[in-house]
């Protein structure tokens, strides 16, 4: 199978002049995490929420609001690129290595079409033969409600996740704090406070203020086609994988990237397709 036959298109572009709050807004509206960002229609970079979370929590940005900092000073320059006949295993390896990005088909000078996790884990719907405990899950990080944001935007920058599940004072899982809510949280916070006085309300600035509660959650012996189905059904961009009521993994997106680059192969399989 081809990248063309998966990947997102028509694809929604930005000019590297406009703010990052219209990129903000346009990935928002339309469930996108990543834009390519043009200059008189040629690609020249991409940006991801996690560039903008990266950009809008640091003291680079000063207390500049969203709509005074261009994509040009956030993005990613010469994005990684393939031609729309590349394999999808060789893409899946690729965005495997860029963790959080996204690689965009091109052809010539053409955009044709974007690649992130998502389109991968729609190739993993129809996988019985594995379950969650068969995949690369990611060890049991989270963050508390009474955490601070900038916490918080450490922490998903440092262990390269989409996200975090929330724990209450009592260490039970109530929910989620995601790149995409980061970005808008930081984004709102940035505009609405004025610059004299956000140093000082940053540090009551809490998980409780902006993450997404739910109780959505898998097991190690869920069916891999059933954990795809759950996180696109309900949007979902990680889930914590629970055992006796106690988080023991995370499932992300990008674990099931990692099986497609695999060739729908566990890590405990040999080169024989035989499982240890």
């Amino acid at each position: 199978m081809k990248v063309d036959q998966i990947m997102a298109k028509p694809v929604k572009t930005i000019d590297k002049d406009q703010p990052v709050s219209t990129a903000l807004e346009m990935m928002d509206k339309n469930g996108i995490s990543a834009l390519p960002v043009t200059e008189e229609n040629r690609l020249i970079g991409l940006i991801t929420e996690l560039d903008i979370v990266d950009r809008l929590g640091s003291g680079r940005a000063g207390t500049l609001a969203p709509g005074n900092i261009h994509v040009s000073s956030v993005m990613e320059w010469a994005p990684t690129t393939v031609p729309p006949t590349t394999d999808v295993v060789e893409a899946a390896r690729l965005l495997v290595q860029r963790r959080e990005r996204a690689v965009v088909v091109t052809e010539g000078d053409a955009i044709l079409g974007i690649l992130t996790n998502t389109h991968f884990v729609k190739l993993c719907r129809t996988i019985d033969n594995l379950r969650v405990r068969d995949l690369t899950l990611e060890k049991p990080v989270s963050v508390h409600l009474t955490d601070r944001v900038v916490h918080a935007r450490q922490v998903l920058l440092a262990e390269g996740l989409p996200g975090l599940p929330v724990l209450d004072e009592e260490g039970k899982t109530i929910g989620l704090v995601t790149k995409k809510r980061l970005a808008l949280a930081l984004a709102a916070f940035r505009r609405e406070t004025p610059a004299k006085y956000q140093s000082q309300r940053l540090r009551d600035f809490l998980v409780e203020n902006i993450f997404t509660r739910t109780e959505l959650t898998t097991t190690r012996n869920m069916v891999v086609k059933e954990a795809a189905e759950l996180l696109l059904r309900e949007h979902q961009h990680l889930l914590p994988v629970m055992e006796k009521g106690l988080m023991q993994n995370i499932l992300i997106r990008r674990s099931l990237v990692d099986l497609v680059a695999r060739r729908f192969r566990s890590p405990q399989e040999k080169t024989g397709g035989k499982r240890k």
